[in-house]
């Protein structure tokens, strides 16, 4: 924390980037922080190489968010990524490597790219974010704590996964007091949806089908195409199915535009996806990870299915071995 303050607090010009397909804490990081350097007089330049879901468009200062690669700024900031992969377009090996890299995560298969890696395993990225403007003396206003606040109320699912504990919610309290709506952010965020993405949903529920302890369904360029929906549309439907009683994993198959095949996973209390995912290298957290891999939908398919039941199998017999871990 002390040389990621040293760094921004030195510096006159900041770069700061979040992952593609930006979810609410990549977002509500991205901003939290750029605004709380702006504050402190710092040119700040806020990116993402995909565009921003419309449901976050009510967020201060989301129209200044740019989609291009860092150039002359001083520090260059991660927020949410894993690796440098999650940036997409925005990443430049050789502009990366002439200037101090502050890389802000939570996961836990981080790759440690950054100058500086202030990686803590939280269930935000937006926390960490919070405990940086704090010790970098920045006023916390409304528009900052609402954008951390989204952050924090997205990636634990309205506080209701398995690592919340009452730190969570005495930052959402301190987020609360500078300004920050819980009840009109939960509304904006999870209350609006557009007809493309009831459509997309629909239409992905229709197919699902399960496989011994795992449930999934896959979205093809095709669905997306008709329905008029953006990828980022299909964020939750994997939370959705892992709802269902009497399984163990749920995952998404999505046709990503290069034709890609990007899985989403999910894993009931218990159980750990993040190898698999890391097998088919992309990353994540033990019951929340992902990966984008090559090949036609089928084969891809068939690959991760095949390596999720042989990861639960060897999971289960490490529970029978110690009992007191538990399946949940």
């Amino acid at each position: 924390m002390k040389a990621a303050q040293q760094y921004l607090s030195a510096a006159q010009s900041v770069y700061i980037a979040c992952h593609i397909i930006p979810d609410g804490d990549a977002i509500g990081s991205l901003l939290g922080l750029g605004l709380a350097l702006k504050h402190l007089g710092k040119q700040c330049t806020m990116a993402c190489a995909d565009s921003v879901p419309v449901k976050f468009d009510f967020l201060a200062g989301v129209q200044h968010i740019v989609a291009r690669p860092p150039t002359a700024e001083d520090v260059i900031v991660t927020v949410d990524c894993s690796d440098t992969d999650r940036l997409g377009a925005l990443h430049s090996a050789a502009v990366f490597d002439s200037r101090p890299v502050i890389n802000i995560d939570h996961h836990v298969t981080n790759l440690q790219f950054g100058t500086v890696n202030l990686v803590q395993f939280l269930p935000s990225t937006a926390e960490i974010v919070y405990q940086l403007i704090g010790r970098l003396g920045a006023p916390l206003d409304s528009d900052i704590a609402s954008a951390l606040l989204t952050g924090l109320v997205t990636d634990t699912r309205c506080f209701r996964t398995g690592n919340v504990t009452a730190k969570q919610l005495r930052t959402a309290l301190g987020l609360m007091r500078a300004g920050a709506s819980l009840p009109e952010i939960t509304d904006l965020v999870y209350n609006r949806e557009p007809i493309s993405r009831i459509c997309l949903w629909g239409r992905a529920l229709a197919n699902v089908k399960t496989s011994g302890r795992i449930i999934w369904t896959e979205v093809g360029r095709d669905t997306i195409g008709q329905c008029g929906a953006s990828p980022d549309e299909g964020d939750g439907l994997v939370s959705f199915l892992a709802s269902a009683m009497g399984v163990d994993v749920a995952v998404v198959f999505r046709e990503a535009d290069d034709g890609r095949i990007e899985a989403s996973m999910r894993a009931g209390t218990g159980w750990d996806v993040s190898a698999v995912a890391v097998a088919f290298g992309g990353g994540g957290h033990p019951r929340a990870a992902g990966c984008t891999v090559t090949g036609e939908m089928r084969i891809v398919r068939e690959r991760i299915l095949s390596a999720i039941e042989a990861s639960l199998q060897q999971q289960e017999e490490r529970h029978k071995e110690s009992p007191e871990q538990g399946t949940g």
